[in-house]
């Protein structure tokens, strides 16, 4: 679904169309769980992340003023939920790889094995460019950084990305 079907649908939902946010909430509740879950890489966090934030949006999507960025505005929910589960439970340790993927001798480096060994921040902006194709300005509003920032800090994942696939 592209960005102005989205857009549409979210005009019919904040106008009180419940197929249209049902259309909406299909088409969207795998890509923002997958997104969930690369911050916890845990799938009960990520389920509870993910409900938190698309009853979130159930109640408050009359309050989004620009239908275009929904996907951002889902996203930020989606990560504030994670930071504010984060800061309610210091005591949890989010696994270190919950897809199981491992690096062998004999194998290549996997993409994604990579990816998890970036630093947090950059773990999440990577994924947002490359799996979820966002722009620097939907990462920016998503994670609240200067797309400055956002555009440095991708440069440096790519840069740390080289260096690891090149160990």
């Amino acid at each position: 679904m592209n960005a102005s079907e989205i857009a549409i649908l979210v005009l019919e939902a904040q106008h009180g169309d419940k197929a249209s946010f049902e259309k909406l909430c299909n088409a969207l509740y795998l890509p923002s769980y997958r997104f969930a879950l690369k911050l916890t890489r845990c799938p009960s966090m990520a389920d509870d992340v993910t409900q938190e934030a698309w009853a979130c949006v159930a109640k408050d999507i009359t309050k989004l003023k620009e239908p275009g960025a929904f996907k951002a505005w889902l996203y930020r929910l989606i990560y504030r939920r994670f930071i504010d589960l984060i800061r309610k439970n210091k005591h949890i340790l989010l696994p270190i790889d919950e897809e199981g993927y491992a690096p062998t001798v004999e194998q290549h480096y996997d993409v994604l094995v990579l990816i998890n060994k970036l630093p947090d921040i950059q773990r999440h902006i990577v994924y947002l460019f490359y799996f979820e194709q966002m722009t620097l300005a939907d990462i920016s509003a998503v994670l609240e950084m200067a797309v400055g920032t956002v555009k440095s800090t991708l440069h440096r994942a790519r840069a740390t990305l080289l260096e690891l696939a090149s160990e």
